[in-house]
């Protein structure tokens, strides 16, 4: 299918044709929304903003530490009481598992919200064979757009998407013949990787959850270093 509006809480996206070779001139756009994008936050009476899901999604923005609301200007307007559970927003994880673009010239361009194609809203504009870590929306919308032009093309992508608690950068994995130290996914968590015996770390030896929803560098991979040992073992 090319293009199309999603909901989730999950799905799976794939370049038309797939996983055979992708047409010429194709212009496809996914936008995916989140089936329900605030959870946790307890009704205040069949009146109260509260059941506005609009409302929650501004309101979410003003929580304070504590999980409670801070004092507003009206406090008629908003009623909070200790203990109650924050809003928290749903926002979309793309996680790819396959890619095969051809490079410079058929692109998949991935962006923030619901309007295609707004250049600040772009979180990257992939092509070529590397298969892209994921990737987590700010807002409780995400879209995608696939590009090719009119000579030869590839074998295309497929990538699968989930709703996750705004706040959270996702699992970003362990690499092969790696371990990892942490287990927190959320905005200030750090996760620590390293190699077993016979392999080399490549990329960064830490990531940290930033408040973007992006892990500050993509997850490491492990090569091997002693090829004789590696191709034994």
């Amino acid at each position: 299918m090319c293009g199309g509006q999603l909901r989730g809480p999950n799905g799976v996206i794939t370049s038309p044709n797939y996983p055979v070779q992708y047409d010429n001139n194709a212009n496809c756009t996914w936008v995916i929304t989140a089936t329900d994008i605030s959870k946790k936050f307890p009704p205040q009476g069949p009146h109260s903003h509260f059941q506005d899901p609009l409302f929650l999604f501004t309101l979410q923005t003003r929580l304070d530490d504590s999980g409670c609301c801070p004092l507003l200007q009206n406090p008629s307007v908003v009623h909070c009481r200790l203990g109650d559970a924050p809003a928290v927003v749903q926002v979309i994880k793309l996680t790819f598992e396959d890619f095969d673009l051809e490079r410079g010239y058929d692109t998949l361009t991935v962006g923030d919200g619901e309007v295609v194609g707004d250049q600040k809203t772009i979180f990257h504009v992939l092509s070529g064979t590397t298969t892209p870590d994921l990737v987590v929306s700010t807002s409780h919308q995400m879209w995608l757009n696939f590009k090719t032009d009119d000579t030869s093309g590839s074998l295309g992508f497929k990538v699968s998407y989930e709703e996750i608690d705004q706040g959270s950068c996702g699992d970003p994995g362990i690499p092969a013949y790696g371990k990892r130290e942490g287990t927190g996914f959320r905005h200030g968590d750090r996760l620590y990787f390293e190699c077993l015996p016979a392999f080399e770390l490549v990329g960064k030896k830490n990531i940290t959850c930033q408040k973007n929803n992006q892990w500050s560098a993509k997850k490491p991979s492990c090569v091997c270093k002693l090829l004789n040992v590696c191709t034994h073992a």
